[in-house]
């Protein structure tokens, strides 16, 4: 065997082992994307459990998110409990919308999210706070996708 013979048996080898390596990392860049998108998926979800706690685990919240979206009279401090609820779910859907979007919410998981917006903004006091203070504070892809759902016939469940 001569020297270039035993160059080429060198370079194929190195070119085997690059493959390799790369298909290694190509696997771990996989399971590091489908790990985080399970994280961000859990933070949402946790975050929205903290907003459904604050409300089902007080008669006082209830009763301001129910009045709230009947549009029912509530006092200063009433209101402003109202639109911090109603604040914190409008941002955090339009963090998921942008998820979904982005690939990374499944349709699935998303079509949940679609529901409780048109449950929500559908009521007349969630329908107000949408068009004098929701629509304004998000990005233009967000509000138009919102009021497409809304506009749209497609139903969902009674919250009130």
């Amino acid at each position: 065997m001569n020297w270039e013979a035993i160059g080429a048996i060198g370079e194929l080898i190195g070119a085997i082992a690059v493959i390799i390596t790369l298909l290694y990392v190509g696997r771990q860049i996989h399971q590091a994307n489908a790990q985080t998108q399970a994280m961000s998926r859990y933070s949402l979800i946790e975050a929205l459990g903290e907003i459904n706690l604050l409300i089902a685990g007080s008669k006082q919240n209830a009763s301001v998110m129910r009045r709230g979206l009947q549009n029912e009279s509530l006092d200063p401090d009433e209101s402003i409990q109202f639109f911090t609820m109603m604040g914190q779910f409008v941002n955090t859907s339009s963090v998921l919308f942008d998820l979904h979007n982005d690939g990374l919410l499944p349709d699935n998981q998303w079509v949940l999210f679609r529901k409780d917006i048109i449950s929500l903004f559908r009521e007349p006091g969630g329908h107000r706070f949408w068009n004098e203070v929701g629509r304004l504070g998000v990005h233009h892809e967000f509000r138009d996708a919102v009021d497409e759902v809304l506009a749209s016939e497609e139903s969902s469940y009674k919250v009130v």
